[in-house]
């Protein structure tokens, strides 16, 4: 008989096996340290795994990273779900049914407010079906070049790394989110911890008016730059030079002129680059539920000023 409940004690290294043979794609691999940091750390509110375990045996999970999002002005609690999978010997209905069920349970009981997902195309189906979960928006993948340095001098271009702590968090703070902005709800400090990842590494970029996070990933041999998130200054009014600055400045960093970035973000003056057509890149999916709402969440309702990479794991 199958059971589900909260996994107390994580073992990373056999939840990153059996996830990596689960998903049984080469391009797909997992990692304990990347696991753990993301569970522990991440988004700095912690993570409920719910294990489902046959005869002693974990044979699959669901992960709820913890989240602030701002709505209307209101701080809620969320939790974004990520790392769903069951071993391919034991998959069936009645087991994805116990693992939803105990998800929505966990919510209710602990006063989430926001279930959040960004799923494939069968976690998405699961999703609304078992939790449903409703669309909240799409992200089109965009992607440009940037062949040229930036025009004027930044306040800051380089690793994040290179900063101590505290002086990283007193650069990032300057960007901190406004209550008011419907998103994912950062501080210095809490946007210092999605970045402190020990398994990739980040380079930060500012103007006096905005900053961007950027990374450098490899797809199909070819290297470009990521842009995974953009956060405006507290009461700024950035403009156009400043995303084109930054990006520049990105680009050469990483000296990889392809940039790609997939998000919404109210506050920049236009998106960087041009959205791929989606019969070469679909757009990513976000899906939400708001459990204030009932079964009839409309996650319209929630509408967000900005989402991006950063926001979950993809970055």
């Amino acid at each position: 008989m199958v059971t589900v409940a909260e996994e107390k004690a994580v073992d990373y290294a056999l939840t990153a096996k059996l996830a990596t043979e689960a998903f049984a794609d080469e391009r797909v691999s997992f990692s304990p340290d990347r696991i753990q940091w993301l569970y522990e750390k991440s988004f700095s509110q912690g993570t409920t795994v719910l294990a489902a375990v046959e005869d002693g045996q974990k044979i699959g999970q669901i992960a709820l990273i913890g989240q602030k999002v701002c709505v209307a002005g209101e701080t809620c609690a969320a939790v974004q779900l990520v790392d769903l999978f069951i071993m391919q010997a034991h998959r069936s209905a009645a087991v994805v049914r116990k693992l939803y069920r105990e998800v929505e349970r966990i919510c209710e009981t602990r006063g989430i407010r926001y279930i959040l997902a960004l799923p494939n195309d069968k976690s998405a189906l699961l999703n609304a079906r078992f939790l449903k979960l409703a669309p909240l928006t799409e992200l089109p993948v965009r992607a440009g070049l940037s062949l040229l340095p930036p025009r004027a001098k930044l306040a800051y271009s380089g690793r994040l790394k290179s900063l101590s702590r505290q002086a990283a968090i007193t650069l990032l703070e300057t960007f901190a989110c406004q209550s008011t902005e419907n998103g994912v709800n950062y501080d210095g400090e809490s946007l210092f911890s999605r970045l402190d990842d020990p398994t990739r590494d980040y380079a930060v970029h500012a103007t006096d008016e905005l900053l961007l996070i950027s990374t450098s990933r490899k797809r199909k041999n070819l290297n470009h730059t990521l842009l995974c998130a953009f956060f405006a200054r507290k009461q700024g009014r950035p403009g156009a030079n400043d995303m084109d600055d930054l990006v520049r400045a990105a680009c050469s960093f990483w000296k990889a002129p392809l940039f790609v970035y997939a998000g919404v973000n109210d506050s920049l003056p236009k998106l960087p680059g041009l959205p791929l057509p989606a019969r070469l890149k679909r757009p990513i999916l976000v899906q939400l539920r708001d459990m204030t709402a009932g079964l009839a969440s409309d996650a319209a309702a929630a509408r967000f000023a900005r989402f991006q990479l950063l926001d979950s794991d993809f970055a």
